[in-house]
């Protein structure tokens, strides 16, 4: 059998990138100290890219993705902790991450700002003064009650099997990375997931602290079992759920990873129920590409969910979201209801609107609102967090909300409007009489 010239197998762009990747293995400690990938025409494409900058990378990524082959954004810390951001497809990463020793496997995924991702939760505590607590079962009781809120917000199906529950825990602290995999479905972005975490935990508080209070969802949990939920900290008792990890270009840990100089890879729980989504021949793989928050091989065929600021929940198709992008949310000074701006400054003097957001499906209007902060839910002005407003276009009312973490999920008693004002807002009354003038003519 003849042995086939790879030069004459491969196209000259194919070559140029594989050796490419060779010349770069010199100055690359991550493809340096790695075995040498095998060729592979079913194997993604051999791109790697590193920079100094995260921006660079960002914007690299974003620039080489495309409908079937996306690239992703990772960070890798070298020996002396310095990080470095790597763009390359999740497969090429994975080839060269996993043949690291474990303590050397300190890497991140950089969750990008404005990009589809997975809902997650990084929950921990202190074992020392909560020695007493089961983290397996608080974990999944947790699970359970986001596959609730999945259910009856968005009618998205979800179990235990379609989460990845991941485990770095140590002598000192239980700690959980936890990954919802449900196929074709996502949320907008991290700040939508982090919009429904918080969600969540402020109604477990208030399920167990207003015992009298049912909820159409926590209700169907024993409320006992809810309250195992809260553990000590330093700073008191809270929920185990950092609610921290849904900044802008958030880092998250990868699977098999550890923090720099410590040894507490993040492996699968041995509770972890999860079947593979990824059909590879390698297991470790498929893990891998299923864990990875803001990875998606058809992102095409994402349905986005939304969390909004009023509370609201919406669905929509990745791309209709392309192209609707720029104005589902319409931004702007002032309202096109002049009064109505008279009158929500009114309110606030003499602090002035911000910005205002105008939700046109759900039909909401969110008024930001700077140099005021009194609060109706602590009966005081904030010492540095703003609120806002939302006026309800349907039923005209009017609502205050807050910015403030410890005011997460409160909304104030509806008001009524004045009615000279809900007279000019009346869009329903405005069509109705253009439609009898025109039927009079």
């Amino acid at each position: 059998m003849s042995v086939i010239n790879t030069n004459k197998f491969y196209n000259v762009e194919t070559i140029t990138k594989l050796q490419d990747i060779e010349k770069r293995k010199s100055n690359n400690e991550l493809l340096k100290k790695s075995p040498k990938m095998p060729l592979s025409i079913l194997k993604p494409p051999m791109f790697w890219m590193e920079f100094k900058k995260q921006v660079d990378a960002l914007n690299m990524a974003s620039k080489e993705s495309n409908d079937y082959n996306m690239f992703c954004t990772f960070v890798y810390q070298k020996d002396n902790g310095c990080r470095k951001f790597v763009v390359a497809h999740p497969e090429i990463y994975w080839w060269y991450y996993k043949h690291r020793s474990e303590e050397r496997r300190c890497s991140y995924e950089v969750i990008p700002e404005n990009h589809p991702c997975r809902l997650y939760l990084d929950l921990e505590y202190s074992i020392e003064i909560n020695s007493e607590k089961n983290g397996p079962f608080m974990t999944n009781l947790l699970i359970d009650i986001f596959c609730a809120y999945l259910l009856e917000h968005w009618r998205v199906p979800c179990n235990r099997y379609n989460v990845i529950n991941l485990d770095s825990s140590t002598n000192e602290k239980f700690s959980r990375h936890v990954i919802f995999n449900v196929k074709n479905i996502a949320f907008k972005d991290n700040y939508h997931v982090g919009k429904l975490v918080k969600l969540v935990c402020n109604d477990i508080l208030h399920y167990i602290t207003f015992k009298e209070k049912e909820h159409n969802i926590l209700s169907y949990f024993d409320r006992s079992l809810v309250e195992r939920l809260i553990v000590k900290t330093k700073k008191g008792k809270e929920l185990f759920v950092d609610t921290s990890v849904y900044t802008k270009n958030r880092h998250f840990r990868i699977y098999k990873s550890t923090k720099w100089g410590k040894q507490s890879n993040l492996t699968i729980a041995n509770d972890c129920q999860y079947i593979p989504f990824n059909t590879t021949n390698d297991k470790e793989l498929n893990l891998f590409l299923d864990s990875l928050i803001s990875y998606f091989v058809m992102k095409k065929d994402l349905i986005l969910l939304e969390c909004l600021q009023s509370g609201a929940v919406n669905t929509k198709c990745f791309k209709e979201e392309e192209h609707q992008y720029n104005y589902e949310e319409k931004n702007n000074v002032c309202s096109k209801y002049p009064m109505l701006d008279k009158y929500i400054h009114s309110m606030i003097y003499p602090g002035k609107i911000r910005l205002c957001k105008y939700f046109e499906d759900i039909k909401i209007l969110v008024y930001e609102i700077l140099g005021y902060r009194y609060c109706e839910n602590i009966d005081r002005w904030h010492k540095s967090n703003n609120i806002f407003l939302v006026v309800n276009l349907k039923n005209n009312t009017i609502y205050q909300k807050c910015h403030d973490q410890d005011c997460f999920g409160f909304k104030s008693k509806p008001k009524q409007l004045p009615e000279e004002i809900c007279f000019q807002i009346d869009e329903e009354g405005d069509t109705f009489l253009t439609s009898a003038i025109e039927n009079i003519a």
